[in-house]
């Protein structure tokens, strides 16, 4: 048994997981209840289907918006941790900065004991990308608080490619923008809640540090021939122009693929491996997730 094993940190307080009925979220909360954590899990609709399975499954379900403060510090009260997430798609880049920035000052009026922020790959080099640059300014503040802290910036995530799947499984075709040997990397929300609940029960590790998450990282080209050995039949890659890409997904996103093309994204697949070696390859993340089924 190693020394970070024995000196596992058990709370005797819930911790709150923002975003519960979300991806990241959610799987952060799945995974503090299989370690035997407490959750309190926050969502401004308790009464939605995701909500009404956590709640199933042990977590305490506790309605809170990120942008009512107030609500907020109630959700805290009396709570150990708590993991901080926003997500820019559903309420837009402006909301996504504000709501971070609330969750993070009521985490500093609270008690807590440890706050784990999830960002995303390349924050920190002023990338121009708004919704990226609106995470940095949470982590900035994040990294101001005298609460403990971690922060991890996850690469995109694997789980993404469920809005493709009709379109490849039915055409044989992977669309994706950017070069055919631009180094895309990916990891699961899996695989980032193993990583964030590792922090919560390692604080004396992980407190004060930053660490980028991708349990793979490939070109187009190969993850075309990964989706043809999950498959088991031929899947093309085809290129995605710009313009193409803005029309389909919106400014925002092409303009992420477009900054991740020319300058690189963050994220080693063998350091998240030395912390979590059953981390998912992109190919063993298809067939966990059934593709090919």
């Amino acid at each position: 048994m190693s020394e970070r094993t024995k000196t596992i940190k058990k709370y005797d307080r819930p911790v709150v997981v923002a975003g519960a009925t979300g991806k990241q979220g959610g799987a952060v909360a799945a995974r503090l209840l299989e370690r035997g954590h407490r959750v309190r899990a926050l969502t401004r609709n308790p009464g939605k289907p995701a909500a009404k399975a956590l709640e199933a499954a042990g977590a305490e379900v506790v309605q809170a918006d990120l942008e009512d403060r107030p609500s907020l510090d109630r959700a805290l009260a009396g709570a150990a941790a708590l993991f901080s997430v926003q997500d820019f798609l559903e309420a837009g880049v402006d909301a996504e900065r504000r709501q971070g920035i609330n969750l993070t000052e009521a985490a500093a009026a609270s008690a807590i004991e440890h706050l784990v922020y999830s960002g995303a790959s390349t924050i920190d080099r002023n990338t121009g990308v708004p919704h990226l640059d609106s995470k940095w300014e949470v982590e900035q503040r994040v990294r101001a608080l005298d609460t403990p802290w971690t922060v991890f910036r996850p690469a995109a995530f694997m789980e993404n490619w469920a809005w493709e799947r009709e379109t490849i499984e039915s055409s044989d075709v992977m669309h994706h923008p950017g070069r055919p040997d631009m180094v895309y990397r990916q990891v699961s929300v899996r695989d980032i809640a193993v990583m964030v609940v590792e922090a919560f029960e390692n604080p004396a590790v992980w407190t004060g540090n930053i660490a980028p998450l991708a349990g793979d990282a490939l070109t187009p080209v190969q993850m075309a021939e990964a989706f043809s050995r999950v498959l088991a039949r031929p899947i093309a890659f085809e290129l995605v122009d710009w313009e193409s890409c803005a029309s389909a997904q919106g400014e925002e996103l092409m303009l992420m693929y477009r900054y991740f093309d020319e300058f690189g994204m963050d994220g080693d697949p063998a350091q998240l491996r030395h912390w979590h070696p059953g981390a998912r390859s992109f190919e063993q993340f298809l067939r966990d997730d059934g593709w090919g089924i």
